[in-house]
């Protein structure tokens, strides 16, 4: 332990320890309101620190949010792995099987121009003409192009055949790639797109240079095609079908096929509702929904009773808005347009249970999705119907459910949706479309005949629109958290800023009880000394009395 040698020194006065009496003032003085200072930090910290897990909780919503929508109301399988498939419109899938035979992949055209020594020399000059067409299995072959195709490429002198590769990639339909064939030669390797009618023909502009002569293939392309452009050959439940790609979107409802191989025999193509899909799903989102609201509870406990302690977000408005406008959300129906109920989660076995926490009734929901593979969806998607009107995509923003009347002039095509102004043109078909940039409704499309004076849109948003809503209001950087956070943190800022000034404050405190306990110490010295005396001198007149 140092020494204190201003006490030590301090042998001819008040014998008090005058460094630790200073101290001692001191802190009597700033302890109270340093205490005061770092309970407001220790709060707030714990603000923060409830805000993470609240903001934890819902990004974990938002995630389940995310993963519902992705569901799909079918599954589809497929008996062979030749022939790939998924949903892409489920609204059109049907249940049910069909059988599917591929007998023929379509295939592209693949023109191999090869023998050339130097892949950076000099071509010549002169136009080549890409045809797109069909060539017939006629000997010698027959081209018939599309009109609508055909485009040219205008060869500098100094064009080498990397830039012919390059020019002719810039087409549509079109790759083209130089290969190394590695016997000291190049060849240029050309792929049209799959599909008979996507074959290619070459013609060499009679006045270009004659060494562009080897890239002609307008009166056969035998003689550098290594594979003829062809359709794929189906058979659907028996009926002979062509498809110009083996990625087929059109030919099973609702469902995207994708060919890799030729069938040994018809293979069996099912579609039936998802439900065991559906149901562990919705058993995790239950799952989530109980954790949010344990984990809000917890965060929002008062701590009256008892020994219970009071959560880091006891009292806090943004935690109790948050779960109660959650709670009320999921309380409504969804999907009901026009009066209609909608759809409410009780109906598709999501119970609310006397503590407030849900569950799953797999046997409701069972029968639910039996009756309807699609009975999900107004959880998942915004409801958007038109009378008088074809309405097209859902609204960009959140917005409340309602009816909203499309009022138009037929004379100057004019016209307004509910208060927003909407602009729209004339279409072939002679129809107006109408597309919505602005208002509640932003992002749909109003498709109305010409003579059109009035039509109504109704808007019944989804659960999930209705969720992402609350979070959104809750996680964006403008939302409630994130302005209470910075808030908190500048507050942190301030009170840690305070406590740096009552270090300061008590450092000069200190040193002003030192300097006056010094000068006290110096008079009492100076008296101590003085009576010393004084009993000396009096001592001495005693001794020398007779």
């Amino acid at each position: 332990m140092p020494t204190d040698f201003l006490t030590a020194l301090n042998s001819g006065g008040s014998g008090i320890n005058i460094r630790e009496l200073a101290e001692t003032l001191t802190e009597a003085e700033i302890a109270p309101r340093r205490e005061l200072v770092t309970d407001r930090i220790d709060r707030a910290e714990l603000q923060l620190s409830g805000y993470a897990q609240l903001r934890g909780q819902a990004q974990q919503v938002s995630e389940a949010l995310r993963l519902i929508s992705s569901l799909s109301p079918y599954a589809v399988s497929s008996g062979d792995s030749a022939i790939g498939v998924t949903v892409v419109d489920p609204a059109a899938v049907r249940e049910g099987a069909s059988s599917l035979a591929v007998t023929q992949l379509a295939t592209a055209q693949v023109l191999n121009f090869q023998g050339f020594s130097d892949r950076s020399a000099p071509l010549g000059a002169g136009r080549l003409t890409v045809d797109f067409g069909a060539w017939s299995e006629d000997v010698p072959p027959v081209f018939t192009a599309d009109a609508a195709r055909g485009q040219q490429l205008d060869l500098t002198a100094n064009a080498t055949l990397d830039e012919l590769a390059a020019a002719l990639s810039s087409l549509d339909g079109v790759s083209a790639q130089v290969i190394d064939v590695g016997d000291g030669t190049f060849t240029l390797g050309v792929i049209s797109d799959t599909g008979a009618q996507n074959a290619l023909r070459f013609t060499v502009d009679p006045a270009a240079d004659p060494a562009l002569l080897a890239f002609d293939t307008s009166a056969d392309p035998s003689p550098v095609q290594v594979q003829a452009a062809g359709n794929a050959l189906l058979s659907l439940n028996g009926i002979e079908v062509t498809r110009a790609s083996n990625q087929i979107d059109d030919l099973i409802d609702g469902l995207s096929l994708d060919l890799s191989e030729v069938t040994e025999a018809p293979v069996a193509i099912t579609s039936r509702a998802n439900i065991e899909g559906a149901v562990e799903v919705m058993q995790g989102f239950v799952e989530i929904l109980n954790a949010t609201e344990r984990l809000v509870s917890s965060l929002t406990a008062r701590g009256f009773a008892g020994d219970d302690e009071a959560g880091a977000l006891a009292g806090d408005q943004i935690a109790d808005r948050f779960i109660r406008q959650f709670n009320t959300a999921l309380a409504r129906g969804f999907g009901g347009t026009e009066g209609a109920a909608g759809t409410f989660l009780a109906d598709l076995g999501i119970l609310t249970e006397r503590d407030g926490s849900f569950s799953l009734n797999e046997t409701r929901l069972t029968a639910a999705l039996t009756r309807d593979p699609a009975a999900l969806a107004p959880l998942l998607t915004d409801t958007v119907v038109g009378d008088g009107a074809t309405v097209t995509g859902v609204p960009l923003d959140a917005a409340a459910a309602g009816r909203f009347s499309f009022v138009r002039d037929p004379a100057t095509g004019s016209a307004r949706l509910g208060t927003t102004e909407v602009f729209g043109s004339e279409q072939p078909d002679g129809t107006w479309l109408y597309t919505v940039s602005s208002g509640p409704l932003r992002g749909i499309s109003i498709s109305v005949a010409a003579d059109t004076r009035l039509a109504q849109v109704d808007y019944a948003p989804s659960m999930k629109s209705t969720l992402d809503g609350e979070l959104a209001a809750l996680l964006d950087s403008d939302g409630a958290l994130s302005l209470r956070n910075d808030a908190l943190s500048d507050a942190i800022s301030d009170e840690e800023e305070a406590l740096d000034a009552l270090t300061r404050r008590a450092e000069d405190v200190e040193a002003r009880y030192l300097a006056r306990f010094t000068q006290m110490e110096q008079i009492i010295t100076q008296l101590n000394a003085t009576g010393a005396y004084l009993e000396d001198l009096m001592d001495a007149y005693n001794r020398d009395r007779p």
